[in-house]
């Protein structure tokens, strides 16, 4: 953990504000450190440093390896790679979180220009085969699977499925264009949107005709309240509103009816093809197999009551 007094932070960052040459030398309860500048253009220098363990000063043949990169314009430090953070009580942002801000930037400029209403883009149909394919793979094989989330996670919004979102991911940075974005932001990131606008018509059209397809399955579901569905729907909500760890299950297949302790979180997940008797306690999951057979499982169809602590947290 490096320390450092408010005396050396004050010192460094006076350092980087004045155009003196030499280097900065501190040192911190695991070392010497050296820091060195390399002016990169009028807006940037580069900073490097060394570390010795038993002396200070610097060492032939001990290289400077690269430590972070100091902004001239706003006198912020960037890119910490040797715990600048220690000097400065400013927070120094890496390449990571500077590729994230820009990325969200893009994102909300763009949803606001499209304003979730697709009369806003330049087109109204898919121009080549590729994309019609992309959608009616998505038709065919994802609406439905996104529809059920949705319809148990409550969350359909205001008679939406889905609102529109933006794609956009920044490219890796290059040299030239994150000094560019560390220079102006909200400039940089209005041009990326505006380029982004520009080449994924079609992309975000076809992002509002898979809501479509997602509108139409939620429908699907609403109309018909027979579906399994909605048991699915009435045991997570039971359960997940309730502590328990285990629950007492009663169920009845083949017309034998049968009750046993099984673990809770079973029921706060998606019923995906099957409860899994695994989950069962062991002397219950034992008279499970013996009257349902040994690979015999049970569904939501299946269950008649989920009860915790004598409280009946689901009934068919």
């Amino acid at each position: 953990m490096r320390t450092v007094s408010n005396e050396v932070k004050h010192g460094f960052m006076g350092w980087l504000a004045s155009t003196y040459n030499g280097g900065f030398a501190y040192t911190t309860d695991i070392g010497h450190h050296t820091i060195i500048r390399v002016c990169k253009n009028e807006s940037f220098d580069y900073l490097y440093a060394q570390r010795r363990y038993q002396e200070a000063g610097i060492e032939r043949r001990n290289d400077f390896d690269y430590a972070g990169l100091y902004c001239k314009q706003d006198g912020r430090l960037y890119d910490d790679r040797f715990g600048l953070q220690a000097l400065t009580d400013d927070v120094i942002q890496s390449t990571e979180e500077l590729r994230e801000q820009l990325k969200q930037a893009v994102r909300r400029t763009v949803e606001r220009q499209i304003s979730n209403d697709r009369r806003n883009l330049q087109i109204s149909e898919l121009s080549t085969e590729r994309e019609r394919k992309e959608l009616a793979y998505y038709q065919k094989y994802s609406a439905v699977g996104e529809a059920r989330k949705i319809y148990l996670d409550d969350t359909f919004d205001d008679g939406n499925c889905t609102s529109f979102c933006c794609g956009y991911t920044p490219d890796r940075w290059t040299e030239d264009s994150l000094l560019g974005y560390i220079l102006n932001p909200a400039r940089y990131a209005e041009t990326e949107a505006e380029t982004y606008m520009g080449s994924h018509q079609e992309e975000m059209l076809i992002h509002f005709l898979c809501m479509d397809a997602v509108a139409a399955a939620y429908a699907a579901i609403l109309e018909n309240p027979l579906a399994p569905i909605h048991k699915v729907k009435r045991i997570m909500a039971a359960v997940k509103a309730s502590p328990a760890k285990m629950v007492t299950v009663t169920i009845c297949k083949d017309g034998i009816e049968f009750t046993f302790k099984t673990e809770a979180h079973e029921f706060r997940r998606d019923y995906t093809g099957v409860y899994s008797r695994w989950n069962i306690a062991a002397p219950d999951r034992r008279e499970f197999e013996r009257l349902f057979g040994r690979t015999a499982d049970y569904g939501p169809d299946d269950i008649l009551r989920i009860t915790y602590a004598r409280a009946v947290l689901y009934q068919a």
